[in-house]
């Protein structure tokens, strides 16, 4: 059977269509391809969406910010979807999971980066989401669309079976946008696992704040231990850390920053 994707330029019709404010033409489902690999059943796509759509109603009700939406919708298309490496390193499912099926996706999408959440409004026009960018919804880099970066952001959180009595997703629970966007999805560095569950677990135990490189004059925080770290992956092989491994030798740049960091 193999798994579905949709081309970038039938969802990029469908994305046009859709600032148009026109439907995207019915016909649009024959873009649908089925590659050869692991097998998916679009019902399970439906079902994740669901899932999704219930977080975003559950978010609308409690007022709670993008981070904490994230932080709780990533786990679930992670364990929802349950993709091989293969269908979750290909752009064109991640498209077809936003486009399709009556494009519910997109319009999850709308939601979180179309517009800024007004809870303290209740006329319904003020709050209707406008299209967010078109990188959010797979139409550029496959790592900054929603959907593709909620499941990297659980996976490389994700420890099966773990032996330290922590949940499996310990850490995706941090509700910082800036965190995950900066300095986990967008740096080399946060391609290796272990240092990506080490850079969240210091940042969370050690409650750590922004910080701001370009201003000697504030104290140094999770940017500065950042862009220390990223200097560092030039001769050091994070590859090779197990995830205690990892977590020490975040901790110990971070107890070493005096030699580092020039605040």
């Amino acid at each position: 059977m193999g798994y579905p994707g949709l081309p970038l330029d039938a969802a990029r019709s469908i994305d046009e269509a859709r600032r148009n404010g026109t439907e995207p033409s019915p016909e649009i489902e024959r873009s649908v391809i089925w590659k050869s690999g692991s097998d998916f059943e679009e019902s399970t796509g439906t079902e994740c969406l669901q899932q999704c759509n219930d977080v975003v109603e559950a978010t609308k009700a409690s007022g709670a910010s993008h981070g904490e939406f994230d932080s709780q919708c990533a786990p679930i298309v992670h364990k929802a979807l349950s993709l091989s490496v293969q269908v979750a390193g290909d752009p064109d499912f991640w498209r077809w999971l936003t486009f399709t099926q009556g494009h519910w996706g997109a319009e999850l999408v709308d939601w979180r980066y179309g517009s800024q959440r007004r809870s303290h409004v209740t006329d319904a026009s003020a709050t209707s989401p406008r299209l967010a960018r078109s990188v959010y919804y797979g139409l550029g880099p496959m790592k900054k669309g929603m959907f593709a970066k909620l499941w990297l952001c659980a996976d490389r959180m994700h420890v099966e079976n773990r032996s330290d009595n922590r949940h499996e997703y310990d850490g995706i629970d941090y509700a910082d946008v800036d965190l995950w966007d900066s300095h986990i999805i967008d740096v080399d560095y946060g391609s290796v696992a272990a240092m990506a569950r080490a850079f969240v677990t210091v940042v969370r135990e050690l409650s750590l704040t922004r910080g701001s490189p370009n201003r000697p004059d504030e104290p140094p925080g999770y940017r500065d231990l950042a862009k220390e770290l990223r200097r560092r992956q030039a001769t050091v092989v994070f590859e090779l850390f197990e995830n205690d491994e990892a977590i020490q030798y975040v901790k110990d740049v971070w107890n070493e920053r005096e030699s580092w960091c020039k605040h």
